[in-house]
């Protein structure tokens, strides 16, 4: 029989090979970034490519060390198909993110190679995330992937909104790593424990009459709530989130939007429904607050906005109050529905930064990026295709049926009112209809509004049309196979 370091090494393969193969990437770019033929932006090219490559073989790794339920490593991680599912995931969808920005990345000249190298650092830390099984490994984790998030929000260095956005992402997330860190000793220092198993064996039929430190554990969780509430921009935790995604770089901006939602939605799903279920009976009004302002203040804030990029922001905060709205339930249905939107939400997040990052005018000799919703104006007479993809990601984010967005959100609101949870389903449908007013508002400027002076956008590249071609037809043919990825989800929460 083999030891059981050697299963420990088994399951972690995917990360050991992630890791070396980064390090691998950044002696070769320190090597040859000096050379006077092979430096950048060549080197930055190839980085690039040896990135998606390294991410291929990571995705092929995974699927093949696909295994039983395990603790491993003293109990810091944890190998189950959540896990599984949720690192297959992150892993595919980050092969899609990267093939979008590698064009933007040598139209912008951002020839450094070592955002190839933070970036793989980023993906790995989410993958730690997912599989975090105590709050050691948890918090060394969210700090790994915060010091490289803090470093690509600042990352293009001539820019003054790139570096006003890594600062205040600093600030604010070291605020918000000091709450998790009180947290954690708060709740260590009261039952003595870290792990989660331990604790959820500890708190099992606990209450406040039979438990003298009982407020202090609450608060302890509170405090934690909130570090992860902070992380994944739920109001009123989401001040940093359209002040970064508007400083930070677009290809930046994609990355936080898109990824990060699925490693921090997957660890406070594993928190309140596997690990602290009898203590979340008591905060769930915790995360129903949370819930209903997230949507509140994401839909009347997109309402106020200009830019693209902060009306993202603050759409992504509606988006994860319904996630939070589903997790509420503290029911398996409720688990399902949050789930399912997460990927839903992922999917069609990726496809509209594919647009949108496609999208670049022509004022000669050079070309830019659009800032504002309003330079989508005439799209449609001038780009018929990429103007109707873009209204399908739109209806698909408005919850129009038949796609995937409707879906989601009827899997939510069926889930609150399965518990009962009228009042909230009553905002979420509200609020909802709200929302599909800024969705349509974008619509009109592309088919309606007319101008003197049109703007002349620059043409899409072949490789990218052909990925958003792929997606548009992914999300397309998704809502007719909706009981393959509700299949999926199922696998991840009962295996």
């Amino acid at each position: 029989m083999l030891p059981i370091s050697i299963y420990d090494f088994y399951i972690l393969f995917t990360e050991i090979y992630l890791l070396n193969a980064t390090c691998a990437l950044l002696i070769y770019g320190v090597i040859l970034n000096t050379s006077y033929n092979r430096g950048s932006p060549t080197v930055d090219n190839n980085i690039g490519g040896f990135f998606i490559q390294i991410l291929v073989i990571g995705m092929w790794l995974t699927f093949c060390t696909k295994g039983p339920y395990m603790i491993s490593w003293n109990s810091l991680l944890v190998h189950d198909f959540l896990s599984f599912g949720i690192k297959s995931t992150i892993l595919s969808i980050s092969v899609l993110w990267s093939l979008i920005i590698f064009s933007y990345n040598k139209k912008e000249k951002i020839n450094f190679y070592e955002y190839w190298i933070v970036s793989m650092l980023a993906i790995v830390a989410m993958i730690f995330i997912s599989c975090s099984y105590d709050f050691l490994s948890l918090y060394l984790s969210i700090e790994f992937q915060s010091v490289a998030f803090y470093i690509l929000a600042s990352f293009k260095r001539t820019s003054e909104f790139s570096t006003e956005a890594g600062l205040k992402y600093f600030i604010l997330g070291a605020f918000s790593s000091a709450l998790l860190l009180l947290g954690i000793s708060l709740l260590y220092g009261t039952t003595g424990l870290t792990n989660f198993g331990d604790l959820s064996k500890f708190f099992l039929n606990i209450s406040g009459d039979n438990f003298v430190s009982m407020n202090t554990i609450l608060f302890s969780i509170v405090l934690i709530e909130a570090a992860l509430l902070f992380k994944i921009s739920a109001a009123p935790f989401h001040m940093w989130s359209p002040d970064v995604y508007e400083g930070a770089p677009s290809n930046v901006t994609s990355f936080f939007s898109i990824l990060p939602k699925l490693a921090l939605v997957t660890l406070i799903f594993r928190i309140v429904f596997l690990n602290f279920a009898e203590l979340f009976t008591q905060l769930n009004p915790t995360l129903m607050i949370c819930a209903v302002l997230s949507i509140i203040i994401g839909t009347f804030g997109a309402l106020m906005q200009a830019k693209w990029k902060r009306f993202i922001a603050y759409s992504t905060i509606s988006h994860v109050g319904f996630v939070l709205a589903a997790l509420s339930t503290l029911e398996f249905n409720g688990a399902f529905s949050g789930l399912f939107y997460i990927l839903v939400y992922a999917l069609t997040s990726l496809i509209l930064f594919n647009i949108l990052l496609s999208l670049r005018c022509l004022s000669y000799p050079t070309t830019y990026q659009l800032r504002y919703l309003t330079d989508v104006v005439n799209l449609a007479k001038v780009n018929p295709l990429l103007a109707s993809s873009l209204v399908i990601i739109l209806f698909s984010m408005a919850g129009i049926p038949p796609l995937p967005g409707f879906f989601a959100k009827t899997f939510v609101l069926f889930s609150l009112l399965q518990e009962q949870l009228i009042g909230l389903s009553i905002i979420a449908i509200t609020l909802s209809c709200i929302s599909c007013f800024y969705y349509i508002r974008l619509i009109q400027i592309m088919y309606f509004s007319h101008v003197k002076t049109m703007l002349i956008f620059y043409p899409i590249e072949k490789e990218k049309a052909m990925l958003l071609s792929s997606n548009i037809l992914l999300l397309l043919l998704s809502f007719l196979k909706i009981d393959l990825i509700s299949n999926f989800v199922h696998c991840m929460l009962f295996l």
